[in-house]
């Protein structure tokens, strides 16, 4: 499902805004915290805050999804959140049959998965055709993603044209700085692209799950995460801004 557009947002020269924001250097943060720097260059773009799912701005006429990072954050990011099909097993089924206590002395199931090895509890991703398999090394598929919903939804989440934003940052008095001195322009989010960094293992699966008191199950959201230099891999074309 394609993003639709800010109405109330006009279209945004970004080769040239962002010329500007970077010439000014160090800009203090508007607000405190991890969405400070988004915020931050948000306010400098001219895009007003909304919780609606549309675009952050438009540029040629597309709706782009704008992100930015601090340079040097290199930590996994989750990219969407997806429930799989529960079949042949369901949560509270697979959480009893290859979970474990956890700190709080819960059965529960917090791993990651890839499709290069097993990991601890024997399970590990399989991409076979259109279906991203879950499987355990004994008993086979446990439960299943389908390809095109995976996509669908990181059309929703990223958008078909993503503004990707780097700055440096730096503190004073105890308050953020920053300095917008990176952008690329990624458009056409590609399956290809898509299979390619499952198959290589950079993106990974986690289940976040535990079973409760009542017998029911906890599913802190199970998420497919991605270290965040490699989201420009994601699309076929990338032009640089900055």
């Amino acid at each position: 499902m394609a993003r639709a557009i800010n109405e109330s947002i006009p279209e945004i020269d970004i080769r040239t805004k962002l010329k500007e924001i970077c010439k000014k250097g160090w800009i203090r943060t508007l607000r405190k915290g991890d969405t400070g720097i988004g915020y931050t260059l948000e306010r400098e773009l001219g895009i007003q805050e909304n919780n609606f799912i549309c675009s952050d701005l438009t540029f040629n006429k597309e709706p782009v999804e704008l992100k930015t990072q601090r340079r040097h954050a290199i930590s996994n990011i989750t990219l969407i959140t997806k429930t799989p099909h529960w079949d042949p097993l369901s949560a509270s089924e697979i959480i009893k049959k290859y979970g474990y206590p956890d700190v709080s002395g819960r059965r529960g199931l917090k791993v990651t998965l890839n499709v290069n090895n097993y990991n601890a509890q024997g399970l590990k991703l399989v991409l076979n055709g259109e279906r991203l398999n879950i499987i355990h090394e004994r008993d086979g598929v446990i439960c299943y993603f389908v390809v095109d919903e995976l996509m669908q939804k990181l059309r929703e989440k990223l958008s078909e044209h993503l503004l990707l934003v780097f700055a440096d940052v730096k503190k004073e008095r105890e308050a953020e700085h920053f300095h917008f001195n990176e952008a690329t322009y990624l458009s056409s989010l590609s399956e290809k692209q898509f299979k390619r960094l499952l198959a290589s293992g950079l993106l990974v699966f986690e289940f976040r799950m535990h079973l409760k008191a009542s017998g029911g199950v906890r599913d802190h959201g199970p998420g497919f995460r991605l270290n965040r230099e490699h989201i420009p891999e994601l699309y076929i074309e990338n032009e640089d801004l900055l």
